[in-house]
């Protein structure tokens, strides 16, 4: 393949990293922020709620291009090996049962529950949602997605000589 479409590739690879976490990062800061200064039953926090979960999609398409264009680039310029190995694992065990957990709750239970226009107070399953949610799937990601991103960027810029993953 001509060197070009690695290129291209990378462009696309390194957007969709910026796509996936930027934007619904920035938006859940925000929507914390307006939690506590105007309180969870507010216009404005239905109205982040709402923008934040069109930016959950945004960060989960993001995600399965970042996949795609990854997998391209190890398939034709790479192959497996060991560095990339070990990032894959990590990509597997830890990245994608939070996303997808991110997507079961953030996408469809919490897109069900803000599509509606206005809520003025939550039932007790949706109260134990958002907290599911706020507490478990976003808390989880602020603790693990920092040291698993700053791994997975080691293993990308310094390829390392590891010995293959073990199976």
């Amino acid at each position: 393949m001509p060197i070009e479409y690695f290129a291209l590739l990378k462009i696309i690879h390194i957007g969709s990293l910026i796509f996936w976490i930027g934007p619904s990062l920035g938006t859940w800061c925000c929507l914390m922020i307006i939690r506590k200064q105007e309180g969870e039953f507010s216009t404005a926090t239905q109205k982040l709620y709402q923008l934040f979960i069109k930016f959950l999609i945004l960060e989960h398409i993001a995600f399965a291009s970042l996949l795609a264009s990854g997998f391209c680039m190890a398939y034709f310029w790479f192959g497996f090996q060991p560095w990339l190995q070990w990032k894959l694992f990590i990509i597997l065990c830890l990245i994608i049962p939070l996303e997808a957990l991110d997507i079961w709750y953030g996408n469809i239970k919490l897109g069900k529950l803000f599509s509606k226009k206005s809520i003025a107070t939550y039932t007790e399953e949706e109260t134990r949602l958002l907290n599911f949610y706020h507490h478990y799937i976003t808390g989880g990601a602020i603790i693990i997605l920092p040291v698993v991103l700053l791994a997975i960027m080691w293993f990308a810029v310094a390829k390392p000589a590891l010995s293959p993953i073990p199976f």
